[in-house]
């Protein structure tokens, strides 16, 4: 009988710390194959920072191989509209100890100043209101340069920095130099890693890999050292670290005559259909006459760059259309293998205001290359004065965008619609507005008071790019918008 009343409490003991014991546990997050359930907490955008290159540079006089200085000053101008609570601060990119300074707000009107050195603009917003966009801030960066072997004019939007970027337009030819700037405003050092593509694909070579470009500081690269003899190239820079802003310098030699100078900014994402807005041909006759006394002078030609960025061949159409119908475009059709840089020269075409319309069977990056010329005799020498820019793609859109025009030469804007239909497009600066109506890809110019802000709005995705002619030197500044995007995250609490 005791073995049996023994045998029944040690048989209820157990029973009790199977059913008690699971409760004494601490509960598991969650079961093998469910989701982990979280918190959702929102976060901030990062604070808008535009960064612009300054002014050009060129090898300093000496043995220090790879030492660069400045030439002269760029002149940055920017417009700004900050809610309450947000400032602007500038930072010069020049040493590894942060020097940063107010900068007035504008009120949606023209502030300028000069840097040497590459700089920073931040829209300081510690209550994150501000939405941000091109309205928020808007900046260029301009200067005419006449120095020992360059001259021309060079301009380029300040730009958001960014993890990857594809700049489309350099040459390493004779006669041609293409300097890579990279521009690091976090206070963080960016490791950078690049890729090239030449007309035959992938260009093998060392230092490609590991650049360093210490936090506050830009690093200036010879293109040639890499990759020499290219008549074109793609470049892509990928950072890791911290996001940086790049540009090629890019500059002509036409035997000891210098023959224009430009900022090449990044390109548009890859895509299928790519408007490049402000192909605003003029000097056709002297450009002929030039290229017809010196085959160096082929590249007064416009032509179109073309990358395909994947693994399949691309077909590709381009549709050149003027903005009237006494401008007469032209139809290009090529076949571009993956990995590879194409030049397509657009022949044919009298002076008059153009717009460029890529269509491809896979993804692509285009620009065109856009010269100037001005010559007193229609011979090649010190009288002939020519310039080119490089027009990269532009993102439509429909939201407002806002540019600063320059004080100085004639600034014209030049829109474009897209597949997507016909737009009104709205365009207001200095307390004027004009509204223009743009048939279907098909695009329109207008001419831009200096020194005013332009807003640019529409009812349907268009394009737009602002060419600035100064006395036959030229700059092409497309219409973008800037924005670092916040939103909420959920987080894994267990």
């Amino acid at each position: 009988m005791l073995k049996r009343i023994l045998s029944l409490i040690i048989t209820l003991a157990a029973t009790a710390a199977v059913v008690i014991a699971p409760s004494l546990l601490p509960t598991p997050a969650t079961t093998v194959g469910e989701a982990v359930t979280g918190l959702s907490q929102q976060v901030k955008a990062k604070d808008l920072t535009l960064v612009c290159p300054g002014a050009a540079v060129q090898s300093s006089s000496g043995n220090k191989v790879g030492s660069f200085s400045s030439i002269a000053t760029a002149a940055i101008d920017y417009a700004s509209q900050l809610p309450a609570g947000a400032s602007l601060k500038t930072l010069k990119l020049v040493g590894a100890t942060a020097n940063i300074n107010a900068l007035a707000d504008t009120n949606g009107r023209l502030g300028n100043f000069a840097t040497s050195a590459a700089v920073a603009i931040t829209v300081a917003d510690p209550k994150g209101v501000a939405t941000q966009n091109s309205t928020l801030l808007s900046a260029q960066n301009y200067q005419v340069v006449s120095a020992n072997g360059i001259n021309g004019a060079m301009a380029a939007n300040c730009q958001r920095p960014a993890a990857e970027q594809w700049l489309l337009g350099a040459s390493t030819a004779i006669g041609r130099e293409a300097l890579l700037v990279l521009a690091n405003p976090n206070a963080t050092d960016a490791t950078v890693n690049l890729q090239l593509y030449g007309a035959n694909g992938l260009i093998d070579g060392a230092g490609l890999n590991g650049i360093a470009v210490p936090a506050n500081r830009t690093a200036i690269l010879p293109l040639a050292g890499f990759a020499p003899d290219n008549q074109l190239l793609a470049v892509q820079v990928v950072a890791q670290g911290a996001s940086v802003s790049s540009w090629v310098q890019q500059k002509t030699v036409r035997g000891t005559l210098a023959g224009g100078a430009d900022f090449i900014s990044p390109a548009a994402d890859a895509a299928t259909q790519l408007v490049i807005p402000g192909l605003l041909k003029r000097g056709t006759k002297d450009a002929s006459a030039l290229i017809a006394s010196n085959s160096d002078y082929q590249d007064l030609t416009p032509a179109l760059g073309i990358f395909v960025p994947g693994t399949q061949t691309a077909t590709v159409t381009v549709q050149v259309i003027g903005t009237d119908a006494k401008t007469f475009g032209t139809v290009l059709q090529q076949n571009v293998e993956p990995g590879q840089v194409a030049e397509l020269p657009i022949t044919g075409l009298k002076d008059g205001d153009y717009s460029v319309f890529v269509s491809s069977n896979q993804p692509v990056i285009a620009a065109v290359r856009l010269s100037r010329t001005l010559t007193a005799h229609a011979t090649a020498g010190q009288n002939s004065t020519t310039d080119f820019a490089w027009l990269t793609a532009v993102a439509p859109g429909v939201q407002n965008r806002r540019l600063a025009v320059p004080n100085s030469g004639i600034s014209k804007l030049s829109v474009a619609t897209t597949e997507a239909g016909a737009a009104t497009v709205t365009i207001t600066g200095n307390g004027h507005s004009q509204t223009l109506r743009i048939a279907k890809l098909t695009s329109s110019s207008v001419t831009l008071a200096p020194g005013s802000v332009v807003t640019v709005s529409s009812d349907a995705p268009v394009a737009a790019t602002m060419v600035v002619d100064f006395n036959a030197m030229i700059v092409a500044v497309p219409v973008l918008d800037f924005e670092n995007h916040g939103g909420s995250i959920r987080v894994a609490v267990r």
